[in-house]
């Protein structure tokens, strides 16, 4: 080898490295981080669904009981007003006038077709059970309940299938037992006043009522009453 050819080797040896497009280059690695950005938010969005999955699976959330979905109740308005309780109004014939005469001790007792309410007997040990209804207003007297006495039957509304009486506090039911041993629950209202309740039996015209059933708060029999 000549001293040209030896001179030409080592010139190749000491070229520089081929040129780099700079441009491509910072190209490239754009692309290559929005890959990769692209693939954390993946992840984390699969993250994110699989939690919510397992939360709405596993539970418990609101509406939801024993797996079962089920109604939630709406939660009260904070300017909601509270439901008004109506008031009997009767217009029954004598009614204004009787209170005024007779005025309650306690309170009034609403029981279809009456308007019931206890006051003071000018007799001595003795109350007045006041009625009003459709065959207008009235009040009769009657004695204390006897020792062994639950209830009674203070009267039968004329042309009209009701019965109707005082009770004592310890009477939770009065009920209507037919001839063929249908069993007809009356209306109660316990603690009118003087530790007295008061009931009323309506039933269907033509029915033959053989007794009264009065019941305890356990369903016992504490009375039977003829109905003769």
């Amino acid at each position: 080898m000549d001293v040209k050819q030896v001179f030409d080797s080592l010139a190749r040896e000491e070229q520089p490295p081929t040129a780099v497009d700079v441009n491509r280059a910072i190209a490239a690695g754009r692309a290559m981080r929005r890959r990769h950005h692209a693939a954390v938010a993946g992840i984390t969005a699969a993250v994110t669904v699989a939690a919510v999955i397992a939360a709405w699976t596993v539970g418990p959330w609101p509406g939801q009981r024993d797996g079962v979905a089920v109604a939630v109740p709406a939660a009260p308005s904070a300017t909601a007003k509270p439901p008004v309780t109506a008031t009997p109004r009767p217009a029954y014939k004598g009614f204004a006038e009787l209170k005024k005469k007779y005025p309650p001790r306690g309170k009034i007792a609403s029981l279809p077709p009456l308007v019931m309410w206890l006051s003071n007997a000018p007799r001595k040990n003795e109350l007045l059970l006041c009625e009003s209804g459709p065959n207008g207003s009235s009040c009769s007297g009657f004695p204390p309940l006897a020792a062994n006495e639950f209830a009674r039957t203070q009267g039968k509304l004329r042309g009209m299938d009701v019965w109707f009486g005082v009770a004592k506090d310890d009477v939770h039911g009065v009920t209507a037992v037919t001839k063929d041993g249908r069993k007809l629950p009356g209306n109660l209202t316990r603690s009118v006043g003087a530790g007295l309740g008061l009931w009323a039996v309506e039933y269907p015209s033509g029915v033959d009522v053989r007794r009264l059933v009065v019941t305890g708060a356990r369903g016992e029999t504490l009375q039977r009453i003829p109905s003769g």
